[in-house]
């Protein structure tokens, strides 16, 4: 599932509330957008000197693109898709149950007709996968091009979760 990042905008959350995380999620895009916004250890954002805030349509944007690479990696009949899940599936098998995978961190590049045209991450250590997800982020067009006004590369965090077919 996509990470949503929302409004930074409540009334007092405690730690570990569904607001501070959103807001930790906000502070961590405004700081892979490169507005100098970092997080505090447990504790809310801090700002360190920011040129400006994070404009809402580039979080929205975002948001946008999470959400359709994440369904796109959630494709139960492509075949992209149902080897990278059993890769996986084969890999927790291999390395015993550690707990949910990490987040997976992308930095795309979109162009102005809304292809990506460059994507970057961290090996995911066998190269069929690694191919696989390129070819399934970059396949197709996103629904929308970014604004004109948006700071490239965006960094988004991926959940990748296990698919069924039907």
């Amino acid at each position: 599932m996509a990470r949503s990042f929302s409004s930074n905008r409540s009334r007092s959350p405690g730690r570990g509330s569904p607001f501070a995380r959103v807001r930790e999620r906000l502070a961590r895009l405004a700081g892979a957008l490169g507005l100098g916004l970092t997080t505090a250890a447990g504790g809310p954002a801090t700002a360190q000197a920011p040129a400006q805030p994070v404009p809402q349509h580039w979080i929205s944007y975002a948001q946008m693109t999470g959400n359709q690479f994440q369904a796109w990696l959630s494709d139960p009949d492509s075949q992209a898709v149902q080897r990278l899940h059993a890769w996986m599936q084969e890999r927790m098998l291999q390395e015993g149950p550690a707990g949910p995978p990490a987040p997976l961190i992308v930095r795309v590049w979109v162009g102005q007709a809304g292809k990506v045209e460059r994507l970057e991450f961290a090996s995911l250590g066998q190269p069929q996968a690694d191919e696989d997800l390129r070819a399934l982020l970059t396949a197709q067009p996103l629904s929308e091009p970014p604004p004109p006004d948006m700071r490239q590369p965006m960094v988004l965090q991926l959940e990748l979760g296990f698919v069924a077919k039907g």
